[in-house]
């Protein structure tokens, strides 16, 4: 009997005991601060702020220091990003202007490839992700709002390291709509058409002029291993994923240049873009000539001139005149303008030179003979810089 009262006294206390150390915790959280914040209208700073500034946030581009040189629009593994270039003569109109530069967020995958090879650091990742929205169209931010109103690509000045831009952020958070927003009005598909002449725009890059440009370049570095496998690699989507059954993509173009790889459906991020490029550089490899370029026009022969060179023998053959290019006619100083006049004028630096002026100094003073490295101006500037300094439309067999 005095066991069975000890055991329920000492039951009574135990009970007692744990409900007072659970109603301590209780009772503690009443003068604590709240752990839990109704999101987002009693945060106490607006919630991009407390994210990390390298957070792959929605992209910006700050139009203001744009070159237009395109280069984050050909990074892009998935066409994200669409630019469309109208150009002008230089003088009543500006040289170059962008119609149209939309980033599809809905899309993107925050890869960051964009960003990398941008000269003026013109388009960034902000710390912006709330996107939620009832119509996918608004999912597109458009950076040139109206395409009457073209943007003028910025010129940086010479020697310039850094480039003034606005806050990063200040820019997308104004082209965001509200969940609720309606889609936008513009562009519609026939104004898109009516803009361009009646022709339907074509967004992101042109996987078959590009093929032709790197399988021209790939022609004339053949012999160079090395500068063969940087041009196999800019076919390629720039993942490294590893897709391929080789490390990254050093390891697929190399091997490829080396000829130990000759199939062009490995890079599975690049797709068919990828597939279609790398094809025109094998084929042009193999043959010696870039599929789908015209060749040079005939040159129609010359009547016979009776008694020409003082020999009347002569009289049955023809005289071939060549069209002479305008290196020949031209002194140095004259060419160069003229060659300065034929590139993009972005000064993107794709052309491995710091810019468009380089790049004229080295075809004209300096003997550069690879023309097909200005990536903006595509097959227009290339086949200008061929008729100038060789005086025909495609690269000599």
């Amino acid at each position: 009997m005095p066991e069975t009262a000890f055991a329920y006294v000492k039951n009574v206390r135990d009970t007692a005991k744990s409900f007072w150390e659970g109603m301590s915790v209780t009772l503690s959280y009443m003068f604590r601060k709240p752990m839990t914040t109704q999101y987002p209208d009693r945060m106490g700073v607006p919630v991009h702020q407390t994210i990390p500034a390298r957070y792959r946030g929605f992209l910006e581009v700050d139009m203001d220091i744009c070159t237009a040189c395109q280069a984050c629009e050909r990074a892009c593994p998935i066409a994200v990003i669409n630019i469309d270039i109208l150009k002008g003569d230089g003088k009543t109109t500006p040289k170059l202007r962008m119609e149209r530069f939309d980033i599809d967020i809905g899309k993107c995958m925050y890869c960051g490839l964009c960003v990398e090879p941008c000269p003026t650091g013109a388009i960034q990742h902000t710390r912006e992700f709330e996107g939620a929205t009832m119509s996918f169209e608004n999912l597109t931010l458009r950076f040139v709002p109206d395409p009457l109103v073209p943007a003028v690509p910025y010129k940086p000045p010479k020697g310039s390291e850094s480039f003034p831009r606005k806050p990063l952020g200040e820019i997308t958070r104004k082209l965001i709509h509200a969940w609720d927003a309606p889609p936008p009005p513009f562009p519609s598909k026939d104004e898109a058409a009516k803009a361009d002449h009646g022709k339907p725009k074509a967004g992101g890059l042109d996987p078959a002029a590009m093929g032709r440009q790197l399988a021209a370049r790939a022609i004339e570095v053949k012999a160079d291993q090395k500068k063969l496998q940087k041009v196999v690699e800019e076919a390629m989507a720039g993942t490294d994923c590893g897709d391929c059954g080789y490390p990254d993509c050093f390891g697929y173009s190399d091997a490829i240049a080396k000829g130990k790889e000759t199939s062009a459906e490995k890079c599975a991020p690049g797709g068919a873009d990828s597939k279609a490029m790398l094809e025109t550089i094998l084929v042009s490899l193999k043959t010696g000539v870039v599929p789908g370029v015209p060749a040079a026009p005939a040159v129609p022969a010359a009547p016979a001139v009776p008694g020409a060179g003082g020999h009347e023998g002569a009289q049955g053959a023809a005289i071939v005149s060549p069209q002479i290019p305008l290196a020949q006619t031209l002194s140095k100083d004259e060419l160069y303008k003229v060659v300065l006049d034929a590139m993009a004028g972005t000064d993107c630096g794709d052309c491995e030179y710091p810019d468009c002026d380089g790049y004229s100094k080295g075809i004209v003073y300096e003997g550069q003979t690879d023309l097909s490295r200005c990536a903006p101006g595509g097959e227009d500037t290339r086949t200008k810089l061929y008729e100038i300094m060789l005086g025909t439309k495609a690269p000599p067999k």
